[in-house]
């Protein structure tokens, strides 16, 4: 049997735990809309047990090390006032971190959510347009195997109807409150309150996609506006400065004099130059995506 280890953390400290859990509150929502199969408690043990592994690991370590990398007495109060402090920030950033992690994790499921949110909210359109009732449309959705984080959320709906026996629109709005994008749960709730209140589901979801898309548009036109700056700046860093630092080098090659070989920065600018200045803009270009 496989045990992970904040099974192993929560069997250590599952009974104490308890009277922490009211000042990690924020952390539980994070894991809900991190999609972690974690339980809250579990998580909480395993980020105290680790933030305590690493304290002890450093308060072993750190006073033999210390000496060696400062050059300071091993048996000196300094080497033993230095271990007890990185040994307790070493702790402290551990425990922050792990404590983070479910946020990191959550953002990163928030953007293919959003970038496929037109998909979405299309799809939604077409199958109550078609009379479809709404249990098989959010099953429908529930089995797009190509939008993973999409699927993860549709399926937890699907999941409490099915298994549990919930309503499928107590489910919705209980599972909307731990959707990562806010767009997707105002849609969720937007649909449950028109079903509810009696209205037309299926011209809310039409009218919503077109908001959507339009939104969409929006974004797409700052983006190429965007993109069409990045493409000047790529002409003028990548092909009209380096020919002028070409003609500027053999110019001052010719003439002789100077501080530098002009060789030498021809060869720097052609290897190391360009090459960094191509990697940075398309790094810059990589982060360009429509949410």
């Amino acid at each position: 049997m496989k045990i992970e280890p904040w099974t192993f953390a929560y069997r250590l400290l599952g009974k104490r735990v308890p009277k922490l859990l009211p000042h990690f509150k924020d952390l539980h929502i994070q894991l809900r809309k991190a999609g972690l199969k974690i339980a809250f408690s579990a998580y909480v043990s395993f980020m105290i047990l680790v933030s305590i592994v690493v304290l002890i690991f450093m308060i072993v370590v750190l006073p033999f090390s210390l000496p060696l990398i400062l050059h300071t007495n091993f048996l000196s109060v300094e080497n033993f006032a230095l271990s007890m402090m990185f040994a307790a920030l070493s702790s402290i950033i551990t425990f922050m971190l792990v404590y983070i992690y479910p946020g990191m994790k959550s953002s990163n499921r928030r953007i293919p959510i959003e970038i496929n949110l037109p998909y979405i909210s299309s799809f939604l359109t077409l199958l109550s347009s078609s009379n479809v009732s709404p249990k098989t449309i959010f099953r429908s959705v529930a089995r797009i195997d190509t939008l993973r984080e999409v699927r993860q959320e549709f399926s937890n709906m699907v999941r409490d109807v099915e298994v549990f026996g919930q309503d499928l629109l107590t489910s919705i709005l209980e599972n909307a409150r731990y959707t990562p994008s806010d767009r997707l749960r105002e849609i969720l709730n937007g649909y449950v309150a028109t079903v509810r209140t009696g209205g037309d589901p299926t011209e809310y979801l039409r009218i919503s996609t077109r908001n959507i898309m339009k939104e969409k548009m929006v974004k797409l036109d700052l983006m190429l506006e965007s993109l069409s700056a990045l493409a000047e700046i790529y002409i003028m860093v990548l092909v009209a400065m380096p020919l002028l630092f070409v003609v500027m080098f053999a110019t001052l090659g010719m003439l002789g004099g100077g501080t530098m070989d002009p060789s030498l920065m021809l060869y720097l600018l052609a290897y190391v130059g360009i090459p960094i200045m191509a990697i940075v803009l398309i790094v810059v270009m990589s982060t360009y995506t429509v949410k």
